[in-house]
């Protein structure tokens, strides 16, 4: 009896699958804010008239910086070269998402100073550095810092003092004077 069920509903998945001959060719209407509808993506739009099509502009969403002092870099990295920063709650246009496998890159939950040959410096809390070595026994990071003035500075702290960032999400964005850099998705919120 279940065999009979099984092979009934088989064939049934089958004539469904072969009545469905494919997307349909019809006009699809789409506002530029309003996403395709899942089940509308893989269609072609067989008719748009001239006045839509030159109408028409991109879906850029919307952001706001959520920390101050934060900085937009040249790409997706905190390595990158800075290239601005960002006041709390300024408005943004993100133009571009990534995800990045940045698996020596961390920003601080806390303050703290780093020593080196050049001096020393104090980092505030949001800072990225650089995690240089993971030590288990402990559950130390060793990270570093390249100041410009004072050059490598480096500390060993413990774990929590340090978030890594391996696997962020990075947005372009771009500020209502039109620079565009990256900002680490942590410091954005988008509508």
């Amino acid at each position: 009896m279940k065999q009979l069920a099984f092979f009934i509903l088989l064939g049934a998945a089958f004539v469904a699958c072969k009545n469905d001959v494919g997307p349909k060719n019809e006009a699809v209407q789409v506002s530029p804010s309003e996403p395709l509808p899942q089940n509308r993506v893989n269609e072609t739009v067989t008719s748009i008239s001239r006045t839509e099509a030159d109408t028409a502009q991109p879906y850029s969403p919307k952001g706001i910086i959520t920390g101050s002092n934060v900085t937009m870099r040249k790409e997706a990295s905190v390595q990158s070269e800075k290239i601005g920063s960002f006041e709390n709650s300024e408005k943004v246009e993100v133009l571009e998402t990534k995800n990045v496998n940045n698996e020596s890159e961390a920003i601080l939950n806390k303050s703290i100073t780093l020593k080196g040959s050049g001096g020393e410096a104090n980092l505030l809390k949001g800072k990225a550095v650089i995690i240089e070595e993971y030590k288990s026994e402990g559950n130390l990071y060793r990270i570093s810092y390249q100041d410009p003035q004072k050059g490598k500075l480096t500390a060993e702290v413990d774990a929590s003092v340090v978030e890594t960032i391996t696997y962020s999400t990075w947005y372009k964005v771009k500020r209502m004077n039109g620079e565009t850099g990256w900002i680490l998705g942590k410091f954005l919120k988008t509508n």
